[in-house]
């Protein structure tokens, strides 16, 4: 392809249309892409690439199927800078035109530059607690840290992709290598002796389930106590459905018909047994956030209803020695929803000249670990990847109010103190919602608080801090196109309003030629 039909390509209109009519269905499969692979998965694959590559579950083999958000607002730039510069003429009727190019030219590199630029973390504070930092929503890093001397500590970091995709992790002022020997996207840390005393309780409960419908005598009272809950009632009302009674309504007098029919009664009891058994264990694999246990509770449940006993030698240590001992390490599927969040964890085994120094396991649950290299004590820890800030945040008051009888949130606002030393600046400023906070290039909006009915010891207020460098060009594209659309419709309304005051020439009433005279009147003028 030589330059005139190159430049001929990226001045065609048939450019134009094709670039908006595969970003328009890129939009569109990318929405439809959100149901599975979530949002911040879209983002990365269908937006934030030059392709979206697509390969077989599980093999590393992938092929581009579809240009990519980079691809079509690339050429799609390059198309309009291109027809702009070869239909180019100078003149004041032109000015608006120009001015509407640049101004979507603008909002197109804009956009670009957001994508590859703008970085959003979270920092998460309770009053009165202060904070130099913020943290990454979804990327971890594993740091090894060792005293420096002068109160400070020497900090080297493993970012999470090269954590996933390396075995063994090496570094030039470390003597000693980090073997990956597990990571698991998304995992649940739980203590096995909440594991099993939950294990122990679902088991008592289970045992006098059991123990109360073991026998038909026992039915007509258990159908009498059972009225107490709606909740008992229904599954009662169920079961005798799924023996084949047709008269449910009046338990108690079905339980009494029933109890003396030996057989029908043992199907009853049975049926009453799984359905009570079902209810108990989707109660404890239910169990709301805002219990502690909750995860505890749900991992027994789940170990039961495989037939699993729980027991002190059943529960698995997440590894053999050091905190992993008194721990489980539950691997989970990848979430993507955005009202959700992956917690990384990780089992790692320190290697110093060839000599294990025993397994690890690591979480952002957990506080970092030490181990000593001789006389030298480091310590280990796997954290959400860490934004530091030349100024500090402290979370003066959070003000969380709901609609009375609701609760739907009314107001989310927090009162910050911004300290900087090296400019002396000490302010005090609210942030909620529409109004953020705006300082040394980041942006602070109120994201989330925690619940009302959290301790109060507890409650957190999380701000959102954006870094967006191009945080202006939206603005600057947008007014240039207002103002080239002004200008253009003033040029030509002006140019029109001129022409209709401008009154229409008279037409001149054209004159009479002198005609050749007639041969007989020259005739008779010779006569």
């Amino acid at each position: 392809m030589n330059s005139r039909t190159l430049w001929k390509f990226l001045t065609s209109l048939r450019l134009t249309v094709f670039c908006l009519s595969v970003g328009i269905v890129l939009v569109f499969l990318g929405t439809i892409a959100q149901v599975d692979e979530g949002l911040y998965e879209v983002q990365a694959r269908w937006f934030k690439g030059w392709a979206v590559w697509w390969g077989p579950h599980g093999s590393a083999l992938k092929v581009p199927v579809f240009p990519g958000g980079y691809l079509i607002g690339t050429l799609l730039l390059l198309n309009l800078f291109a027809s702009h510069i070869n239909r180019f003429t100078w003149g004041w009727k032109k000015v608006g035109i120009h001015l509407t190019h640049f101004g979507v030219i603008l909002l197109l590199a804009g956009q670009l530059a957001t994508d590859m630029l703008s970085q959003e973390s979270l920092i998460s504070l309770r009053e009165g607690q202060t904070q130099n930092y913020s943290e990454d929503h979804k990327d971890t890093e594993l740091i090894l840290s060792a005293d420096a001397g002068n109160g400070q500590d020497r900090v080297i970091s493993f970012s999470q992709p090269l954590i996933a995709r390396s075995q063994e992790l090496r570094h030039d002022d470390l003597p000693f290598v980090v073997r990956i020997k597990h990571f698991y996207i998304n995992a649940e840390i739980l203590t096995r002796k909440n594991v099993i005393e939950m294990g122990q309780r679902l088991a008592t409960a289970l045992a006098t389930l059991e123990g109360e419908y073991s026998s038909p005598e026992a039915l007509v009272a258990q159908a009498e106590r059972s009225l107490e809950t709606e909740g008992r009632t229904q599954v009662w009302r169920e079961a005798l459905k799924a023996i084949g009674e047709k008269d449910t309504n009046d338990i108690v007098a079905a339980a009494k018909r029933i109890a003396p029919q030996n057989d029908q009664a043992l199907k009853l009891c049975a049926e009453l047994k799984k359905r009570f058994r079902e209810q108990m264990l989707d109660k404890f694999k239910n169990m709301g956030p805002m219990m502690p246990m909750a995860p505890s509770m749900r991992y027994a449940a789940q170990r039961v209803e495989k037939g699993e006993v729980i027991t002190e030698e059943s529960v698995p240590r997440a590894t053999n020695a050091g905190a992993g001992k008194d721990l489980v390490l539950e691997p989970l599927a990848e979430v993507k929803s955005m009202d959700d969040r992956n917690l990384p964890a990780a089992i790692v085994e320190v290697v110093n000249q060839g000599q294990s120094l025993g397994d690890i396991v690591l979480s952002p649950l957990l506080d970092s670990q030490e181990f000593a290299i001789g006389d030298k004590a480091y310590r280990v820890a796997l954290r959400f990847e860490r934004y530091y800030h030349p100024f500090s945040i402290t979370l003066l008051k959070m003000t969380h109010d709901i609609y009375r009888g609701t609760d739907i949130p009314k107001n989310f606002q927090s009162r910050v103190r911004v300290d900087n030393d090296q400019t002396g600046e000490h302010r005090e400023v609210d942030i909620y919602m529409n109004n953020p906070l705006r300082y040394a290039g980041l942006t602070f909006y109120q994201y989330q608080m925690s619940p009302a009915e959290v301790d109060a010891s507890q409650q957190r207020s999380t701000l959102q801090v954006v870094r967006n460098p191009s945080w202006l060009t939206p603005y600057f594209g947008c007014g240039l196109v207002a103002l080239g659309m002004i200008y253009q419709f003033l040029f030509h309304l002006v140019a029109f309003v001129a022409k209709r005051r401008t009154p229409a020439p008279v037409p001149e009433k054209p004159k009479k030629k002198a005609g050749r005279a007639p041969e007989h009147a020259v005739a008779s003028a010779k006569q």
